[in-house]
This record gives structure tokens, sequence and C-alpha cells, in this order.
């Protein structure tokens, strides 16, 4: 029994020798073929104005500000206005009392409600003496030190919440899609796939770094110095079968000037992710980007 035992122990053990030969080297080529470690910057700048409103939201807002002015107490021009003055007589000549009421005529649109000058059936308009000169009033050859732009009395003009760069459509400009949340793509023209992609950095293995220490290196060596932004923080918010490692940052002043001639950069929103980056990448990472 003994014998039969030894003689069948030889060529099993053999086998089992096999058998962890080829998975040892099998192990030891899947080793070598899989992909190093990397580190994928998401750097995005916020948006620097509110939000644009939807159509239902501008009709909403608009309700409720009519609704408000209409119901609003009457404007105290007394208290603005000293009786007698000049400031009182220019008020006066922009802003006309309305019709009162009298009982021995009549009146198709309604008998008016007449209270403190103001007819409250409707909405009071008020145009306030203007303390500035407009463009088109000021003659010719005229001298213009006395309309400074630092004077307080100069007319306010809100900024436009389209700028020079969308003008322009400047996909590297910081300055565009104000409302919107943009995100730093670049393209490397050396490579042959050519595609836009997220700033990667590969792990070495001779100086192995932190992810987020490898990021920001990274993004210096590629984009310059001239750069002020900062991690959200040290941990990845994502990571794909290709052990690409997320790291989300914001910038928060500067600009990305590429230290190489081959790198072309864009400031994309979400929506212009989805066309320019892969599909399948980007299914991968649209629920790290914000709609914003």
């Amino acid at each position: 029994m003994s014998y039969i035992g030894s003689r069948i122990r030889g060529p099993i053990t053999t086998q089992i020798r096999c058998y962890a030969a080829v998975q040892s080297n099998a192990s030891s080529s899947s080793t070598t073929s899989s992909p190093s470690i990397s580190s994928t910057l998401i750097l995005s700048r916020l948006p620097i104005i509110t939000q644009d409103l939807t159509p239902f939201e501008s009709q909403f807002y608009k309700y409720q500000s009519e609704l408000w002015r209409r119901l609003m107490w009457t404007f105290p021009k007394w208290f603005y206005f000293k009786s007698g003055t000049m400031a009182e007589l220019r008020y006066r000549q922009i802003n006309k009392n309305p019709v009162s009421y009298n009982p021995k005529m009549s009146y198709p649109k309604g008998k008016p409600d007449l209270k403190h000058l103001r007819d409250r059936r409707f909405r009071q308009y008020i145009r306030a003496p203007k303390t500035y000169r407009e463009e088109d009033e000021i003659v010719d050859g005229q001298d213009q030190s006395e309309f400074k732009e630092n004077e307080i009395s100069r007319k306010i003009i809100p900024a436009s919440r389209i700028t020079e760069a969308d003008k322009r459509n400047d996909a590297t400009s910081l300055e565009r899609k104000l409302s919107r949340t943009l995100y730093l793509i670049i393209k490397d023209s050396k490579n042959e796939n050519g595609d836009w992609k997220l700033p990667n950095f590969k792990e070495s293995n001779e100086n192995l770094q932190p992810l987020h220490v490898l990021a920001e290196e990274g993004l210096y060596e590629l984009g310059g110095k001239k750069i002020n932004y900062f991690n959200v923080s040290k941990v990845p918010c994502h990571h794909n079968q290709n052990k690409e490692y997320f790291i989300k940052s914001h910038i928060l002043s500067g600009s990305f000037e590429p230290q190489l001639d081959s790198i072309q950069y864009q400031w994309a929103t979400k929506e212009e992710l989805k066309e320019l980056i892969p599909k399948n990448y980007y299914s991968d990472i649209s629920h790290l980007l914000s709609d914003v």
C-alpha cells in the first residue's frame, strides 16, 4: 500500500510544481502588464456670478416685483425733497400729478382713487432727477474732467453677464461662462490618440509620493507656477480600473500657461466636456462634475 502511495505521490507532486510555476509566471506577467498608479486632477473654476434664470423663474420674479410695487406704500417725496427747494421743483417737473376725482365728471376707465397724489389703482412710477449726464448729452469738445468715473453721483451701470471672452468664443480664458463651473482639459499633440482629457500624472517607481502631491507638482510642471489653487481633500474622490485616482481642486487666481508647445488646453463646462472627451471616459466621471 505504501509502495503504491509512493508511486502516486511522485507524478502528483510534479504536476503541482508545474502548476505553481505556470501560475507564478502568469502572475508576474500580469504584474508587468498592469497599468501603474496615476493621479488625475479635476481642476475647476467655480461660478463667479449667479446662475442664469429659467423662463419660469424670470416670469415669477417679475410678477412678484410688480405685485410688490402695486401694493407698496406711496413714495414719500416730502421726505426726500423739501418743499420749496429746487430739488422739489425738478421732481415735480418730471413727475406729473394724476388726474383728481371730480364727482361731476365721468370716468370710462373707473374713477380715480387718489391718496397723497397717487392713484392707488395702478403701480406708482417714480422718476428721480438725474445728477449725471448721459453720453449723448455731452457736447463735442466739452471738458469732461468734471465727469469722473469715481464720482459718487455717477450713473451706475451694471456689468454685462456676457464677457469679451464669450463674444470671441475663447475657450482658453477663465473669463468665459461666468455663471457656470469650468474644468481644465488638455490635449497633447504628440500622442497618437490626441483626445481631450483631464490632466493625468503617473507615479514613478523610484520616487513614491502622495497622490495629491503628485497632482500638485504635475500641474506646476505642466502649466507653470502662476496658478493659485487648493485641493478639496487629500483623499481621492474616485478611481477607475486603470488605477487612476481623481483629486478635486479649485483654482482661485492666476492662469494656466502650458510649458510645452505640444500642450493644448481648454476651460469647458460639463456639457462641453461631453462633446470633447471620449464617451467612456465621460460616463466614468460625469457624476463628479457639477451641473451648475
